[in-house]
């Protein structure tokens, strides 16, 4: 047993002697760690917009599969996906066109119309 505890303290010392040890470690500002985080988060803004099932309807009309989608979003610049997150974000959330609040003013008015002269 006392061979072995030799044998493997042998090895431990030629290894700490023949192999490097680097290691480093600093302060990263704050603003550089948020700005990191920011740009993961809107990575992942732009790739679960990228998945939505609608989006990718349009990408299919327009000849582009969704998997190729994916490659361009992974492919781009973080520039790119700063300003396409921020074009996501400026987007009206549920909005309608024109003829949608057409459609339904005159479903509404039907309704009224069987309900108050029937």
């Amino acid at each position: 047993m006392k061979l072995f505890y030799r044998l493997v303290s042998q090895i431990l010392i030629l290894s700490m002697m023949l192999l490097p040890f680097s290691a480093q470690s600093g302060m990263i500002p704050t603003d550089q760690a948020i700005a990191s985080a920011q740009d993961l988060a809107n990575r992942d803004k732009v790739r679960d917009f990228v998945s939505h099932s609608d989006v990718v309807k349009q990408f299919e009309g327009l000849g582009l599969s969704s998997t190729t989608a994916h490659e361009r979003v992974n492919a781009m610049t973080q520039e790119e996906i700063n300003r396409i997150a921020g074009k996501i974000d400026s987007l009206p959330a549920g909005a309608a066109s024109g003829w949608t609040w057409a459609a339904v003013v005159l479903v509404i008015g039907f309704i009224v119309y069987m309900v108050w002269y029937k």
